[in-house]
């Protein structure tokens, strides 16, 4: 190959939700944005995720509204805007699989909590469901628990990954993962070079490869901001036999704790079976425990949370991820997207898949204050273009 140098006005780097919504945003709105990935599109934490758009409720159990809560609160309207077509990214070819998910517990919550519920601060965000309204899991007369509804839907990922790919896919491209990176650095970053061939010059240099992000720190010499992991081990279950498939269902089940138990998600493999998948403090709690004890725990676990549905014969899976972050004392999770700028390099997590929008729009801010210009620049066949990844559920169960 000859070397080649190209240009663009922004090199994004890390194509999960963070990088993906950045990089159709900066396009639409007239830039000429690359998006460089390594692997598949969404291949870490966005796939991973069960993409539920959270709106803080969860946040809230313990009966107060912080900072976490206040700043994810807006993101299901935003979604919604966009989901019909009317917002920041068009995605309205989106399958939603729950328009708004459930929170329950298998008893009577406590006057204090059901009157929390029940406040100014969350009865918008939260509403008590009715049982005649309740679905079909929870008409058994056996649950006498409390049922509520949250103003939280519940997105498939890959159409999601799908939408807001294809209308910029040729500026997308896959860089091998083998193949050596290096920075041209004058006073601040000129250029990206990729391999011994390709040289890339840019405006403004964003990172959002998620865990991939502290290898481009210590690339660029760059020692703050660093960045932590928070490990999960998540579960999926399925019925052996599809004729007897799991109903669907997209809930949090409560304790007496300040985080739910588990939170159950329901995704359809290619074979049209209903795997259920399961996060929540279980997912925590059995980082480092072997595929045995997990998954035994697990469906104890659903005895006790779900005692009056009798399931079919299960088969499981496990689900090793890291949330990377931004990193913080004694590794809580951070409240809100995060981006910070060091010249024109800008390091940015969202810290949760919901709040990828705000995160965008707090790196275009960082942009305007750079003086982003919009240039011409030739269009370039430098790499192939990325493809998405598959869904976990049509991984795991091979």
């Amino acid at each position: 190959m000859s070397k080649q140098t190209i240009t663009t006005d922004v090199i994004i780097i890390g194509a999960g939700i963070a990088g993906l919504w950045l990089h159709h945003r900066l396009n639409r709105m007239g830039f000429h944005a690359l998006l460089l990935e390594n692997n598949t599109i969404g291949n870490a934490q966005t796939l991973s995720s069960q993409g539920i758009i959270h709106g803080g409720a969860k946040y809230a159990l313990n009966g107060i509204l912080s900072k976490a809560t206040q700043a994810i609160g807006e993101m299901p309207a935003r979604w919604k805007d966009c989901l019909a077509g009317q917002g920041d990214i068009d995605l309205s070819s989106v399958n939603v699989l729950a328009d708004h998910q459930l929170m329950w517990s298998k008893e009577q919550l406590s006057s204090k909590i059901v009157s929390f519920f029940a406040s100014k601060a969350l009865s918008s965000r939260m509403q008590t469901v009715a049982k005649i309204e309740q679905p079909e899991l929870f008409q058994d007369p056996k649950f006498k628990g409390a049922l509520y509804r949250l103003d939280e839907p519940v997105l498939d990922i890959p159409s999601v990954l799908k939408a807001i790919t294809e209308p910029w896919q040729d500026r997308i491209f896959k860089i091998p993962a083998d193949i050596d990176i290096s920075w041209q650095i004058e006073n601040s970053v000129q250029s990206l070079q990729i391999g011994d061939n390709i040289k890339i010059k840019a405006q403004q240099f964003v990172l959002t490869a998620g865990e991939g992000n502290q290898a481009l720190l210590n690339s660029l010499g760059i020692k703050i901001p660093s960045m932590q992991r928070r490990p999960l081990q998540m579960v999926m279950c399925k019925a052996k036999d599809k004729q007897q498939s799991l109903p669907s269902i997209y809930a949090h089940s409560l304790g007496s704790g300040s985080k739910p138990i588990a939170t159950i998600t329901s995704h359809s493999s290619e074979d049209g079976n209903i795997v259920w998948y399961i996060g929540g403090t279980i997912a925590e709690q059995g980082v480092g425990k072997s595929f045995v004890t997990l998954t035994s725990e697990a469906e104890a676990l659903l005895h006790d949370i779900l005692p009056w549905f009798e399931p079919p014969e299960l088969e499981w899976a496990t689900h090793a991820v890291n949330r990377a972050e931004p990193k913080q004392s004694a590794l809580s999770r951070p409240d809100t997207a995060f981006v910070e700028s060091i010249d024109n390099v800008h390091i940015a997590w969202p810290t949760k898949l919901a709040l990828a929008p705000d995160l965008a729009d707090k790196i275009i801010e960082k942009l305007h204050e750079q003086n982003l210009v919009a240039g011409t620049h030739a269009s370039a066949d430098i790499f192939p273009s990325a493809k998405i990844g598959q869904a976990l559920w049509d991984i795991k169960f091979k």
